[in-house]
């Protein structure tokens, strides 16, 4: 197996508790489907369960603050919340690119704009995805709809329902953000 493919491999086995359970169940039979060797599978499955377990509740615990380190308007609207739909969220996705922390927030967000939960941390979500793909991917234009007055919330922490349009516009080396 290539160093990639054994990489991609543990790192699953790192974020996926299901597919850990798999793996340590039946190590052999979990290990020759995904392109192990007999030495490969020997290997990783030495690594004790406890192990196993403890490095992947530190890979959660660190996701989740570089996460929350990009977006603190959803973290504050969720509040607690925000670590249990992270850890939901983080057992079904596993970022690929280099930019790991920036792409987890970004799918993060979308995954909860698609969740039961409340409408002003949807926008929240919503405003800093927009922000962030603005930024980072180099955008000249971005435009999001809110239901909720972002720029009220940031001051008072208060929700107040008042429909708005956050716009960032590139225009060469300018930049410029603002609210319709």
């Amino acid at each position: 197996m290539s160093l990639q493919n054994r990489q991609n491999l543990l790192a699953k086995l790192y974020t996926d508790a299901e597919f850990r359970r798999a793996f340590l169940s039946e190590p052999a039979k979990i290990g020759a489907q995904n392109n192990l060797s007999s030495d490969e599978i020997e290997e990783i499955a030495a690594v004790m369960p406890e192990e196993l377990e403890f490095f992947a509740e530190s890979l959660f615990w660190k996701r989740l603050r570089e996460v929350e380190k990009f977006l603190p308007l959803t973290l504050r609207a969720l509040g607690d919340d925000f670590s249990s739909l992270f850890r939901e969220f983080s057992q079904e996705y596993n970022p690929q690119s280099v930019k790991k922390h920036l792409e987890d927030a970004l799918e993060f967000c979308r995954f909860l704009e698609s969740q039961n939960i409340s409408e002003p941390a949807k926008n929240a979500a919503k405003y800093e995805r927009s922000k962030h793909e603005f930024f980072a991917f180099e955008k000249h234009l971005i435009v999001c709809r809110l239901d909720f007055d972002i720029i009220k919330y940031q001051h008072t922490g208060v929700w107040e329902e008042k429909k708005k349009i956050a716009v960032w516009l590139r225009i060469g080396s300018r930049v410029k953000h603002f609210f319709i």
